[in-house]
């Protein structure tokens, strides 16, 4: 594949998740794929993704079904862990996620993200992202964290 630019020149791990979430929200691919690093083990595995998705034509494939779908979704990300050395970035990131007709948000995805600066910047290697819980709203309409049923690890 052909140099698709360059690549995200974030100073650090807030810079990094701004970048992705911009990219997540406008469904760009292109911009998402100038995040990712153009290497053959790059992984990404979407919730609910039958299996990891390797190297860059992977990649872009399940972004480009992410993005087909309809996102009408709001998403509130919260980085909830980090490591950051000179040249690795790992985050855990919370996403509150709000769906079409809650006022509030009820569910949750969970994601882990391993960057690494190359030689054009940042850029990202490994993608896993899960659901977390639904929740349903309690009384007052507000995301009960600890509510709804059983989870599987």
């Amino acid at each position: 594949m052909a140099h698709r630019g360059r690549a995200l020149m974030a100073t650090d791990a807030d810079g990094c998740v701004e970048a992705y979430y911009a990219a997540f929200r406008a469904a760009d691919i292109e911009q998402m794929m100038r995040l990712w690093g153009e290497r053959p083990d790059i992984v990404c595995i979407h919730p609910g993704s039958p299996r990891a998705h390797r190297g860059v034509a992977e990649v872009m494939e399940s972004w480009l079904l992410v993005f087909a779908r309809e996102l009408n979704i709001g998403i509130e990300p919260k980085i909830v862990g980090r490591h950051e050395t000179g040249e690795i970035i790992s985050l855990v990131i919370e996403e509150a996620i709000t769906r079409p007709g809650d006022v509030t948000p009820t569910g949750t995805i969970l994601i882990s993200q391993t960057w690494r600066w190359l030689d054009t910047g940042w850029r990202l290697l490994f993608h896993h992202a899960s659901h977390g819980r639904r929740s349903p709203p309690s009384q007052d309409g507000m995301f009960v964290p600890d509510g709804g049923g059983n989870t599987r690890h």
